[in-house]
């Protein structure tokens, strides 16, 4: 075996994968070449570059990565990880940019995006709920305020919350829909 020139680094107890996205993954053997390390488990395809997976992970709450590794005297060494799967957190809404609580001038609502925001995640919103104080809901496709809300906004006064709520995301380049996103408020100045 030639003598190995990295070591393979993990937290243990950080050992999981999320489902509804690709989990890119690096898979080595120390000391065995690329091109004689297989790797297998339900959901991990093989990507580009050595030593490249993604990992794609179904229903259950753990998914088993067996490793095989093919040593210059035929012989096979093997191994084995489990990664938990866990669901995605549900993110926060945002407005502009800025979860939570906010404060503006109409204007800068009218031109401001509304997002879902987790670190290390990009959502994408299909819908949201829009709501000024004391007046009914309107329901808007997209991610920006559309000209019903800037009629509620018209109609609005200085100190009233705007309320972006059922606020619906996916994770950017799937088809997955995403638990519930907290809302955000925006208090017009």
């Amino acid at each position: 075996v030639p003598k190995p020139n990295s070591a393979t680094i993990s937290a243990d107890k950080m050992n999981v994968v999320y489902r509804g996205v690709v989990n890119p993954m690096t898979i080595s053997f120390a000391g065995v070449s690329d091109n004689n390390v297989s790797a297998s488990a339900p959901g991990l395809t093989k990507g580009s570059g050595n030593g490249k997976y993604n990992m794609s992970p179904g229903q259950g709450t753990e998914v088993v990565i067996s490793v095989t590794g093919k040593l210059p005297d035929n012989s096979s060494v093997n191994d084995k990880r489990v990664y938990r799967i866990k669901n995605i957190p549900a993110p926060q809404g945002a407005i502009g940019g800025t979860p939570g609580e906010n404060k503006g001038t109409k204007g800068r609502l009218a031109v401001s995006q509304i997002s879902a925001v987790l670190p290390d995640f990009d959502f994408q919103v299909t819908q949201f709920t829009f709501r000024v104080s004391g007046q009914p809901p309107v329901t808007v496709n997209g991610d920006r305020v559309n000209a019903q809300c800037a009629a509620a906004m018209a109609r609005a006064s200085k100190g009233d919350i705007v309320t972006i709520s059922d606020i619906k995301t996916k994770i950017e380049g799937s088809s997955i829909l995403l638990r519930q996103t907290s809302p955000a408020t925006y208090e017009l100045l």
